[in-house]
């Protein structure tokens, strides 16, 4: 998507938002025990001392009313209604909740099910902030700062001077910007790299050797242009931002639902492998098939190794819905797998469909070193047809035949 390279990585919103569970974070206390570390913080940070005064029971009728409003205007497409339960004067965070509201209501899944949220508990934070945890009515959980704002306790997130100032902390193979508002996290988020790093050398065979920089974001306002939607993603731009994956923490709005099954750091673990594959795919496989945007966010999905995911594309496809490898029609803006980017609707289904294409790919064309073939095959002749003709001696419409007789089973 131009120069950024951004993932859902897992089917973070269109999907879950109906579905999805969420629990508490264990907090770790030291940095990955096999790096070696050095720190620099950037400035010092003075932590705030205002606390939320109103009692528990009165706040958590509050912000129990607010989330009814917020599944109201869900189910009816009334965004004056979302519009009362969002911090109206924190701009970036007004703009990241209307667009996941707008993305859902022009999506296939818009009217096919009814939100509704349940308030479990609460922690109070500091400069009034409230954590509220709740379970939407499939039993998916998250973890969303409020505020009181008049007599509203409204969904926010904390400004970019509440949050803390940077501080830097080096490894072999990262170089950590955290903020001190995510201190109870950030250890255990740097681990989790880690591991993600690990899985994708196992999967990959390789690993990259630059360095990654990774931010720990516990608001979306510190990068406000990022895309509202993802949970991480990776910028392989140059200068500065080379080697940058975003990562936003389990408890900010950014984040979204998670699985109570999984945990947060079980449904996050998966999203960094994710955005650490696209790394190893652009600096250890240089980008091999770059025309095809489903090739790049499969093979991500595929490492990340969530076979479940295939579920989504598989149950779509039986109802109506397929996005096809290639859209055939006159459309300047192709709709299909080859150019996910450009999607009006139904991205985040996208990723499913594009797993299931690497999967299906990999299990009857040759493993990975088929994938590659492939990949490379279109690299070399700009065709995808001519590329599956190259690579494995097949026309398209007999290899679109099988993926879509594949995918029908996996459901």
């Amino acid at each position: 998507m131009k120069s950024m390279f951004h993932s859902f990585a897992r089917i973070v919103f269109a999907l879950a938002i109906l579905i999805a569970p969420q629990i508490a974070c264990q907090t770790l206390t030291s940095p990955p025990a096999t790096e070696s570390v050095s720190t620099t913080q950037v400035v010092p940070y003075a932590s705030p001392t205002e606390s939320t005064e109103a009692g528990d029971d009165e706040i958590m009728a509050g912000i129990q009313e607010s989330l009814d409003l917020y599944a109201q205007a869900y189910n009816e497409n009334k965004p004056d209604l979302l519009e009362q339960v969002i911090d109206q004067e924190n701009k970036p965070f007004r703009r990241i909740v209307r667009s996941r509201f707008d993305d859902y209501q022009i999506s296939s899944f818009a009217g096919s099910g009814t939100f509704a949220y349940k308030l479990l508990s609460i922690h109070k934070r500091e400069l009034g902030y409230v954590i509220a945890a709740f379970e939407t009515a499939g039993g998916y959980r998250a973890d969303w700062p409020f505020r009181r704002v008049g007599e509203r306790w409204v969904i926010t997130e904390p400004t970019v001077d509440e949050v803390g100032a940077a501080i830097v902390t080096d490894t072999n193979h990262f170089s950590f910007t955290t903020y001190p508002w995510a201190d109870d996290v950030n250890p255990q988020i740097m681990d989790m790299m880690q591991t993600a790093r690990a899985e994708v050398e196992k999967v990959l065979g390789q690993a990259p050797k630059e360095k990654a920089n990774v931010k720990i974001m516990p608001i979306y306002g510190l990068s406000p242009f990022n895309p509202m939607n993802a949970i991480a993603l990776y910028n392989k731009n140059g200068a500065a931002l080379e080697n940058t994956i975003e990562i936003y923490t389990p408890e900010s709005f950014a984040y979204g639902f998670y699985d109570p099954a999984l945990e947060w750091d079980g449904e996050l673990q998966q999203t960094l492998t994710h955005e650490y594959t696209h790394m190893a795919h652009a600096r250890v496989f240089d980008n091999a098939g770059r025309l095809a945007d489903w090739m790049s966010e499969g093979l991500a999905e595929y490492v990340a190794g969530d076979d479940e995911n295939l579920y989504w594309a598989c149950n779509s496809m039986s109802t109506g819905t397929l996005i096809p490898i290639l859209d055939e029609s006159d459309a300047v803006a192709k709709q299909d797998l080859m150019h996910m980017y450009l999607l009006e609707r139904d991205f985040a289904l996208s990723y499913s469909f594009a797993h299931s294409l690497v999967t299906f790919t990999v299990e009857n064309y040759g493993g990975l070193d088929g994938f590659w073939n492939l990949a490379h095959a279109l690299d070399d002749t700009g065709d995808f047809k001519k590329a599956l003709q190259q690579a494995f001696g097949i026309e398209y419409e007999e290899y679109n035949s099988q993926w879509q007789k594949w995918l029908g089973k996996q459901c």
